[in-house]
């Protein structure tokens, strides 16, 4: 008797997510949910943030260079700064308008933030009018940082930056290797093109396929994104926080309702803002700053 032929090996959890298998609805009760067409309600601002002591802390911000708003976020981030625990910069893109010339360099990139950047690095990822013009690498370098992809520590905290602009495999394999490798810091990735966003550029359908398959495998507490002149929270069924942060100073985009497919979206607003992580005692937490100094949103992301 002949032996029986074996059957189709399972899918592992990766590859069902990249295959479009394994749905990330997430059961956090949000704003709207995906796939109903209506525009999300701003949920009531959270209670505050749980006590102890913060470890590090960075305040996150997109799609800013030149913009009317840009210098009023860079006040509300001075004051922040003023209260609490700044480590570091973190830009989610489209830091220099429109082209990213490097003549504007000094008056997008450099005197905004001058008083923040005395005593704090600018750690960025590159957008897509960042590269329009082929200096992508000079704004770097000019921000003394090398090539994407890159990353770079904080007390607890490893931030692993990403170049949205080509997303490939090469870059996939980067961030598998990142996230596999031991070590007490918790992760955060950092890249321009949205995961997922329901406003004028939608979910990035090429991040969608390559990266987020990884995020969701290695179960990444938080993503920061921009893109989107707009601030959106999305909570994964895996445990994924994904935020586009791109109200720093550029002209706003509205936000729409999510098709179905997406992880539910818990929160949104259309204002001018920042985003600030606190590393904390078993947690990561993120609250979300207009330029007014109202608070936005607050989360607390096990870690």
């Amino acid at each position: 008797m002949s032996p029986a032929t074996p059957g189709p090996r399972p899918l592992t959890r990766r590859q069902a997510l990249a295959a479009g298998m394994v749905p990330l609805l997430s059961a956090v009760a949000g704003c709207d949910a995906p796939g109903t067409g209506r525009a999300p309600i701003e949920p009531p601002t959270p209670a505050e943030p749980p006590a102890g002591r913060v470890r590090a802390g960075l305040v996150a911000f997109g799609d800013f260079g030149g913009g009317r708003a840009q210098a009023s976020v860079a006040g509300a981030m001075e004051r922040w700064a003023a209260r609490h625990r700044v480590d570091a910069l973190v830009t989610t893109g489209d830091n220099v308008y429109e082209r990213g010339e490097p003549e504007l360099f000094a008056a997008q990139l450099d005197e905004p933030y001058r008083a923040l950047r005395r005593t704090r690095p600018l750690w960025a990822t590159l957008g897509n009018h960042d590269v329009a013009a082929g200096h992508g690498p000079t704004q770097l370098r000019h921000l003394g940082l090398p090539d994407l992809p890159y990353a770079r520590t904080l007390p607890d905290l490893r931030l692993l930056f990403l170049d949205a602009n080509r997303v490939d495999d090469a870059q996939a394999a980067w961030l598998d290797a990142q996230l596999a490798t031991p070590g007490p810091e918790t992760p955060v990735v950092v890249f321009h093109h949205a995961a997922w966003s329901c406003s004028r550029h939608d979910s990035n359908e090429q991040v969608r396929r390559s990266w987020v398959p990884v995020l969701e495998d290695h179960r990444v507490p938080l993503v920061l994104n921009g893109h989107d002149h707009n601030y959106q929270r999305f909570v994964s069924a895996g445990g994924v926080t994904y935020v586009v942060t791109g109200g720093g100073g550029r002209a706003l985009y509205p936000v729409d309702g999510c098709a179905a497919g997406a992880p539910q979206r818990v929160a949104a607003h259309v204002r001018h803002h920042f985003t600030a992580v606190e590393v904390r005692d078993g947690s990561l937490a993120v609250t979300v700053v207009a330029d007014d100094d109202t608070v936005l949103d607050r989360a607390v992301i096990g870690r």
